[in-house]
């Protein structure tokens, strides 16, 4: 019997291989098992299909789209603006209305439903707007109080930008002083209840800093034209009262756009004068990092502003989103004209250089972008080509990097309220600046040299 039994207990385990084995060495019954019907009755042919299929659809649905997506989705929501202000606010008094920024500011307003008094202190130059409708067109010095209260008349709102429209300071310069037209504009505009004040100054206040600069830090004057901004906000900030207009500052990084005729305009002129010698530039590399911004931008942030409440008694910054060493956008400037870059290029002077024979540069012939030969070669080019003399060859001291550092302007929060930028590249608003340059004729086309 135990002999029996220990021969049934060998013979268990080999019953169990011979019942497992048949399924692993017979195909025909794996194939007509249903749990497998269709992986093992594929044909070769479908399996290549499939295969060849697979990188075609990869191809329309590419992954590299997922983060554009989740950035979308991260973008900050428009803080809701205050819906009584608008009802109360229909008419606007922009003031340098022949400036980049005032001319944008009065289109601005115009397409979202104001009336708009526009003013400067010379006229012809603003007579291109006289056939807007809900315009009014008025010219003088805003420094006479008369004339400063007979433009305030049935206005709910004042946009003013510190600077003059030719980005030149005042002081010592025939014409009413800035400091001056503003402490006259501003205390009519208390004493007439005038509900929003809002004034645009620049963020060159800040001075130059290895890190982007915010509204928090404090601010720098280096020169006169600096000492001016710094007082016309300290009219409107400091001199605040309670219940008088809600104000608003507004820091531009450099300005350029359509009719942009100082600041980064500079930049429309060298172009030209580079192609004259032929079809190539030699590409800078390096230089003062620095933020700019399309003009169209600075009006669209300030008529923004308008209606947000907690923009009453803030300062905001507004640059673009792509700051960049200055001779980067000297060598975008040629290319967009057409000229071809001469490789290797040279490098940008160093800033401690340009900062050590700044002092010195009292003429303005040191920094100027091609000195004296290039004022000359300017004046016979505009005299050769019928253009318009309104830019100069020359730099504009008190706007451009040169070498006073890096100048990186942060503009969050500007953005967290909602803003977006319509030019956030540069290159794609010079592309159009550059086009308006040469239908104005400002600047040459490049065909005509």
């Amino acid at each position: 019997m135990g002999k029996k039994k220990l021969k049934r207990v060998k013979s268990a385990p080999k019953a169990k291989k011979k019942a497992a084995a048949p399924p692993r060495k017979s195909a025909a019954k794996k194939k007509a098992s249903p749990a497998e019907p269709k992986r093992a009755t594929k044909p070769r042919a479908a399996a290549t299909k499939e295969k060849k299929a697979t990188p075609s659809k990869t191809k329309r649905a590419p992954q590299a789209r997922k983060p554009v997506a989740r950035k979308k989705a991260a973008t900050p929501k428009m803080v809701p603006f205050s819906k009584t202000l608008k009802d109360e606010i229909s008419t606007a008094l922009v003031t340098g209305a022949r400036g980049c920024v005032g001319s944008f500011l009065i289109q601005q307003l115009l397409r979202d439903g104001y009336s708009v008094i526009a003013v400067d202190s010379k006229g012809p130059e603003i007579q291109a707007l006289a056939d807007k409708n809900n315009l009014a067109l008025k010219q003088g010095d805003l420094s006479d109080p008369a004339f400063a209260a007979s433009c305030l008349e049935g206005v709910d709102a004042v946009f003013h930008p510190g600077i003059h429209a030719d980005g030149k300071p005042l002081y010592g310069a025939p014409g009413p002083s800035p400091v001056h037209a503003t402490r006259t504009l501003y205390r009519l505009a208390r004493e007439q209840r005038i509900k929003r004040f809002i004034l645009i100054t620049s963020s060159s206040l800040y001075g130059r800093h290895h890190g982007p600069v915010n509204e928090e830090m404090a601010l720098e004057a280096r020169d006169e034209y600096e000492e001016t901004q710094i007082e016309l906000e300290s009219l409107v900030l400091e001199e605040a009262l309670p219940g008088l207009p809600s104000v608003t500052v507004i820091r531009p990084a450099s300005v350029y756009g359509p009719g942009c005729m100082a600041s980064m305009a500079c930049l429309a002129t060298l172009p030209p004068l580079v192609r004259t010698l032929g079809p190539y530039y030699i590409p800078l590399s390096g230089g003062p990092r620095v933020s700019l911004v399309h003009g169209d931008d600075v009006a669209h942030a300030a008529v923004f502003l308008l209606l947000q409440p907690k923009a009453y008694g803030g300062v905001f910054n507004v640059a673009g989103k792509d700051p960049m060493p200055f001779g980067h956008f000297l060598n975008e400037a040629m290319e967009a004209y057409g000229l071809r870059p001469l490789e290797p290029g040279v490098p940008y002077p160093p800033s401690t250089l340009l900062q050590s024979i700044l002092p010195y540069d009292q003429t303005g012939e040191i920094f100027n972008p091609l000195g004296k030969l290039s004022n000359i070669l300017w004046e016979r080019l505009v005299r050769t080509h019928r253009l318009n003399k309104v830019l100069l060859a020359g730099k504009d001291q008190p706007t451009l990097p040169l070498g006073r550092g890096d100048l990186v302007v942060d503009n969050r929060k500007l953005l967290g309220l909602g803003f977006r930028l319509k030019y956030p590249k540069f290159r794609r608003g010079w592309d159009k600046t550059l086009a308006w340059y040469q239908r104005n004729r400002w600047i040459p086309r490049q065909d005509e040299l």
